[in-house]
């Protein structure tokens, strides 16, 4: 497995509150429901199922929790397109969760006084998505995937270029996640692991 800074591809489904909407700066609305990424660096994060002590007879014993502590934040280093779409979608997204021009959210709740019921306008799960990272051969085709669920956006970094030397503009992107399922999408050869 020979390493090379394209072995991933992410690919992004949009939060609901991006899906169809208009965005003034392109004068169009999102139309696709998926965004495409070429990622590198170690875009899957650190897994565990820790250990606990249990004393007995006068010693301790380890055990395991059976539970699976919460993952830590992703952070994916992508290449940033010719015309910073894949960067600015990303950007919308974060604009979304707490606009940068008036410091608030459009997350908001509607009634809640004189015995009503409170009703999210825009529930918390209208601004999370789902993404895959699939982890690519030397033949470009996809051998494993990592599935987030209940994703979020929670920075963009700088984005990282130089007009002096001939290198692709590259950008993190990182997010929050509830969930994490890996799958092994064709035979791997073991006896060459």
């Amino acid at each position: 497995n020979s390493s090379r800074t394209d072995k991933f591809l992410l690919v992004l489904d949009l939060p609901l509150v991006l899906k169809n909407l208009q965005d003034d700066v392109i004068q169009s609305s999102y139309k696709a429901d998926q965004v495409q990424y070429t990622a590198f660096g170690s875009p899957v994060p650190e897994i565990s199922v820790p250990s606990i002590v249990l004393p007995y007879g006068g010693q301790s014993a380890k055990a395991t929790s059976g539970a699976r502590a919460p993952y830590p934040p992703l952070d994916v280093l992508f290449v940033v397109d010719n015309g910073y779409q894949n960067y600015w979608i990303l950007n919308v997204w974060l604009n979304q969760l707490n606009d940068q021009y008036n410091s608030t959210s459009n997350m908001s709740i509607n009634g809640g006084g004189q015995g009503k019921d409170i009703q999210l306008i825009n529930p918390v799960s209208n601004f999370n998505s789902s993404f895959t990272t699939f982890g690519l051969d030397e033949y470009d085709k996809p051998i494993i995937s990592f599935t987030y669920s209940n994703a979020f956006i929670t920075k963009l970094s700088r984005i990282s270029y130089s007009h002096q030397e001939p290198h692709l503009m590259v950008c993190t992107a990182t997010f929050d996640y509830n969930q994490l399922q890996t799958q092994l999408l064709k035979d791997v050869n073991i006896s060459s692991c």
